[in-house]
């Protein structure tokens, strides 16, 4: 398990977090977390799981004050045309 957080007061990411783990050089489990307070996206999360080289399922989340901004997008497959690898 491995975990990577930043911080920046001044610049456009006020908290962002990564972590992840492997088995056998591989990307099991990842999870990337960003907040933003002075520009337009406020909250962003992105999931996802390998297995086989091929992503299983992956979810992305993200919000904003603007409504053209928001999105969640959740997709699922076995099919490796559709993801690239991890």
């Amino acid at each position: 398990m491995a975990e990577f957080k930043w911080q920046s007061s001044n610049g456009r990411v006020q908290m962002a977090e990564f972590k992840w783990q492997s088995s056998n050089g591989r990307v099991q489990i990842a999870e990337f977390k960003s907040q933003s307070s002075n520009r337009r996206v406020q909250m962003a999360e992105f999931k996802w799981q390998s297995s086989n080289d091929r992503v299983q399922i992956a979810e992305f989340k993200s919000q904003s004050y603007m409504a053209e901004l928001y999105g969640r997008v959740i997709w699922q497959s076995y099919m490796a045309e559709l993801y690239g690898r991890v």
